[in-house]
């Protein structure tokens, strides 16, 4: 059985506005701010747009990071924060500025109740050189830890 025209309808108008919401297309609210003129021109096509090879780029660093970052869950075992038997994952939310630096990193969850490990694993992050950007790059990245 055909499906009546108002459902074919309104599903084209919702997917329209889907789509217009998903790509930047909506309206700014009443007292957002709004761009100047000279902000008004959007980039040429692929000025801002980072590489899928460059975001590889970015994992692996992260990656060859891993046993550093390891060592932070026996500093937080040496000091007492965690049991011998310590095991989890923490999450961290990073912001990398176009020159390759992480400018804010940020736990976001966490399994292991550690503020020395958290903290360290931070200060790890932030020693990455990331490779330059065309512009500011936000990621998320989970380290998973065990202890031995």
């Amino acid at each position: 059985m055909a499906r009546p025209r108002s459902w074919i309808g309104a599903g084209c108008v919702f997917a329209a506005t889907s789509l217009a919401l998903g790509c930047g297309g909506g309206q700014a609210a009443a007292g957002a701010p709004t761009r100047g003129a000279a902000e008004a021109a959007p980039p040429a096509a692929g000025d801002d747009i980072v590489p899928a090879d460059t975001i590889d780029e970015i994992r692996k660093s992260l990656d060859r990071k891993r046993p550093v970052v390891a060592r932070c869950l026996a500093s937080a075992i040496d000091n007492q924060e965690l049991p011998r038997s310590a095991s989890g994952k923490i999450t961290l939310d990073i912001v990398i500025s176009p020159a390759g630096k992480a400018e804010s990193v940020k736990v976001t969850r966490s399994t292991l109740a550690s503020k020395l490990l958290e903290s360290c694993v931070i200060g790890r992050v932030q020693e990455i050189a990331f490779p330059e950007l065309p512009r500011v790059f936000e990621t998320s990245y989970t380290y998973g830890f065990e202890a031995m």
